[in-house]
């Protein structure tokens, strides 16, 4: 092999293996993927998969709210959260109001405001108790839950912290 041609190959070759080498771990590094699946007993459910490539259930979709089936509330919740988390803003979980409806939506800093809507509650939900349940649900654990300094009854769960759990049994 002619010693160009061979210096021509070994460029390319270092090239493509150091844009590789510095894309993949680093978007994987960086990316919780927020996706709806179908879990074992069929029911449509809002996933995370986290740093360790881990899938975590984050919500099950069990109910049809008017025309929005399970499968549709689903989809649209999960590209939200994935919105969300792409924004920079999915640091924590809150309740809010849109409107006249209690929601839950996204906090890009402990105490701070809903920075984006993530779904909205039935009128007779208390998205406090919504947001708690999320995690015993979710994570098979109480969570790291806790109350902003002023002790009013808003609540902030902490994705970061959340993520970082194993996921349960039957759900890798």
């Amino acid at each position: 092999m002619k010693p160009q041609l061979f210096l021509q190959l070994l460029t390319v070759g270092t090239i493509a293996l150091g844009s590789i080498a510095s894309t993949s771990p680093a978007s994987f590094a960086q990316g919780k993927t927020y996706f709806c699946e179908q879990s074992n007993d069929g029911v449509w459910t809002t996933y995370a998969k986290n740093y360790n490539n881990k899938k975590i259930p984050i919500i099950r979709w069990v109910k049809t709210l008017g025309s929005y089936t399970p499968k549709i509330r689903c989809q649209e919740v999960s590209a939200r959260f994935q919105s969300a988390y792409e924004k920079g803003i999915l640091n924590y979980l809150t309740t809010g109001i849109s409107g006249s409806q209690a929601v839950i939506c996204a906090a890009s800093q402990y105490g701070g405001p809903c920075s984006q809507l993530l779904f909205t509650l039935k009128s007779h939900q208390d998205a406090s108790s919504v947001l708690q349940n999320l995690v015993e649900i979710g994570y098979r654990a109480r969570g790291p839950i806790s109350q902003s300094q002023d002790a009013s009854s808003q609540v902030y769960i902490d994705m970061s912290m959340l993520l970082s759990e194993k996921a349960p049994e039957g759900q890798n």
